[in-house]
């Protein structure tokens, strides 16, 4: 279903623990504040295409909407399976890939994209996820996407100091000047072979899907940037001047890119 050295990465790393740490916890409190803003009326029906192990799809399941959750990879639907059942409501389980979904046309209210625009290196690739995505969209419906910004490798890398590593600086001008992301082999467990974006390319793919773009959000914005940003993270009042923080600049187009993801929502464009 997908590249052999991303579904390696995905096996042998711990995508059920990665929220849990680092910049996981404020990466999944803001993406779910900013998926919320676009649920629609309760009981909807949502995919979650590159699901991972379900923590979203639980997430939405415990609202009261009817939850798809798509991956491509085996190991993270045997851990979506689990939370599922252990969950007070269930959501259903597909091992499947975004370019094409085993579910019917017309038939969601809000396609979720949460991963597959990461590893499509393609653009044609990501188009075809797009267009799939708007396939299986009831008249109406609505798709949200996740992207990597193209400079979020290389500001972490000045931030701690990789980027006098030769491998690392080869690896960041490559992001910096394609938005290809080829992970170095004397680093392993590095994010798999991925395609990072800026925000205007990834508005400009939706459109040539046949989509208009609502708009564009940082998720993190510029708050991961704190020099001390975990000390931060761990006292409340300092965590909440940290979310104002982001949610003051969270759709200036001029600071999308210091975000290390970025969210669109889009809408079928019926004027084409």
């Amino acid at each position: 279903m997908i590249e052999i050295s991303i579904q390696d990465f995905y096996t042998q790393s711990s995508e059920e623990t990665r929220l849990q740490s680092g910049l996981g916890p404020f990466e999944f409190l803001r993406n779910k504040e900013l998926i919320n803003r676009h649920l629609p009326p309760i009981p909807a029906v949502i995919a979650d295409i590159g699901g991972g192990t379900g923590h979203y799809a639980s997430w939405l399941a415990g609202l009261g909407h009817q939850v798809i959750l798509i991956d491509p990879v085996e190991k993270h639907i045997q851990q979506a399976l689990k939370r599922a059942q252990k969950s007070k409501r269930s959501f259903h389980c597909i091992q499947a890939e975004a370019r094409k979904l085993p579910i019917e046309s017309n038939s969601v209210d809000i396609v979720i994209l949460h991963g597959p625009l990461y590893h499509l290196q393609e653009q044609q690739e990501r188009i075809a996820a797009i267009k799939e995505a708007g396939r299986i969209l009831k008249i109406g419906g609505t798709v949200i996407a996740f992207a990597i910004t193209h400079a979020a490798f290389t500001l972490a890398a000045l931030q701690n100091g990789m980027i006098h590593q030769p491998e690392v600086f080869y690896m960041c001008q490559q992001q910096l000047s394609s938005g290809n992301h080829h992970p170095p082999a004397e680093f392993p467990g590095m994010l798999a072979q991925a395609y990072f974006h800026k925000p205007a390319e990834l508005t400009m793919e939706f459109e040539m899907a046949g989509f208009k773009s609502c708009g564009i959000t940082a998720v993190e914005g510029i708050a991961w940037l704190d020099s001390k940003f975990f000390e931060g993270w761990a006292i409340p009042d300092k965590r909440e001047r940290l979310l104002k923080l982001t949610a003051l600049i969270e759709s200036d187009p001029d600071l999308l890119s210091l975000s290390p993801h970025i969210m669109i929502v889009a809408e079928i464009d019926q004027d084409i």
